[in-house]
């Protein structure tokens, strides 16, 4: 998959009614959560490739933005423990698109 559908779809995920806007809510999805693992994995990358400024917007934020939701969901008795599976496997696509320091 291409960058800019890569970033189609990660817009769709934060757009009103998608997964993040949902996520603001305390409303985990779990079965939803498996597809934007699916798009986060789908990134490939090279030392060389340089990204798109808009994807770069829309990944750098993940890391924080799930740790700040994690007390909606739970005050929404929502599924931690998978919830906090999905923040893990999330951060660690993050990291492999992006690398470490």
């Amino acid at each position: 998959m291409d960058c800019n559908e890569i970033i189609k779809q990660l817009e769709v995920e934060w757009d009103l009614d998608g997964f993040f806007h949902r996520l603001r809510a305390g409303d985990f999805d779990a079965a939803r959560s498996l597809t934007v693992l699916e798009l986060l994995r789908s990134i490939k990358t090279d030392e060389t490739q340089l990204f798109p400024r808009r994807l770069v917007s829309l990944l750098w934020y993940l890391p924080s933005f799930l740790d700040w939701q994690a007390d909606r969901v739970a005050e929404r008795d929502g599924d931690m423990d998978a919830y906090r599976h999905f923040s893990v496997q999330a951060f660690n696509a993050l990291e492999e698109i992006l690398g470490t320091p």
